[in-house]
């Protein structure tokens, strides 16, 4: 009897079990041993990698407390930081001499004429409103080229009107 209780609860000595799965982690390669003497190489594993980054610590600036509303006190004077002057930060240079400068003035005046012209003659002809919309967008470049040589930026100036150019020429008919 108390063989069988003992089968019962403590199960067959040659009790059949399934097979079981067991994950273990796969050993690490085996280092082959180099050319010279049989000597192995052994190389340090990669540092770890830290996963998260921890935040950046938030100052909170503590809060004044708020005006009290009676009439017969007077407000505290409030204490605003002193600001520092900003940096003046010096003009730049042009890489042109004046003599070039000269040229390139010329050369824009030039070009900005002969577009206000042609500009004048495309606006009194036919034109589809997608037209019409792209020589507005020519006039805006020579507008702007023009108060850019005001300004005295001759090279900015010369690249507003060469967008002008471009939108003009592609709406005159190809001859």
């Amino acid at each position: 009897m108390v063989c069988s209780i003992a089968v019962i609860f403590g199960g067959c000595a040659k009790k059949q079990t399934g097979p079981q799965i067991v994950y273990v982690p796969a050993p690490p390669p085996a280092a082959a041993p180099s050319q010279s003497g049989g000597s192995m190489v052994v190389r340090a594993p990669a540092p770890a990698v830290p996963r998260e980054v921890p935040p950046e610590p938030v100052l909170i600036q503590p809060r004044e407390p708020a005006p009290e509303h009676h009439s017969h006190h007077r407000r505290p004077e409030s204490k605003a930081p002193a600001q520092k002057p900003a940096a003046v930060v010096p003009a730049l240079k042009s890489g042109i001499s004046s003599g070039q400068a000269t040229k390139l003035e010329s050369r824009v005046v030039k070009l900005q004429q002969d577009i206000e012209k042609r500009i004048d003659t495309l606006s009194r002809e036919w034109l589809s409103p997608a037209q019409r919309g792209t020589l507005e967008g020519a006039r805006g470049f020579l507008q702007s080229s023009q108060r850019a040589l005001k300004a005295s930026d001759l090279q900015r100036a010369y690249n507003l009107a060469h967008k002008a150019d471009l939108l003009v020429v592609s709406l005159e008919p190809s001859q």
